[in-house]
């Protein structure tokens, strides 16, 4: 959890700088994890939201607005969800937090998946 999501920088270097896309994606992806690692920035502000006070993105931000406008949408919400996971899931040192996770539905997975699959593994090991 909070780690930035690499697909969209890499499809906008590709469209921006088609001889060097991975080297520019790679800079512009190690820039903004570090940026949404920083305990000093914070890009936050308190809402009500459904009558409950939490803390949303603050899309007045100035890093953030300098994101979208040079970058996009899409680069922008991958760093703003990476910011919102860290906020909900490690506030206090704002580094990455490992999470088990369904790929195929893009959600964290449940306690009963993981038990499965451990179980379908150990099945696949016993039969080599």
């Amino acid at each position: 959890m909070g780690e930035v999501n690499e697909k969209p920088f890499k499809g906008v270097c590709f469209k921006k700088f088609p001889n060097d896309w991975e080297l520019k994606s790679a800079e512009l992806i190690s820039l903004w994890q570090a940026n949404v690692s920083n305990p000093m920035w914070h890009p936050f502000k308190a809402e009500f939201v459904d009558g409950k006070l939490q803390e949303v993105i603050d899309k007045c931000d100035s890093k953030l607005k300098e994101l979208r406008s040079v970058w996009g949408e899409e680069v922008y919400k991958a760093v703003a969800d990476a910011l919102l996971e860290l906020n909900d899931y490690n506030s206090s040192g704002r580094y990455v937090v490992p999470k088990l996770w369904n790929f195929n539905e893009g959600r964290k997975a449940s306690l009963k998946e993981v038990i499965n699959n451990m179980i379908e593994e150990l099945k696949t090991l016993k039969v080599s």
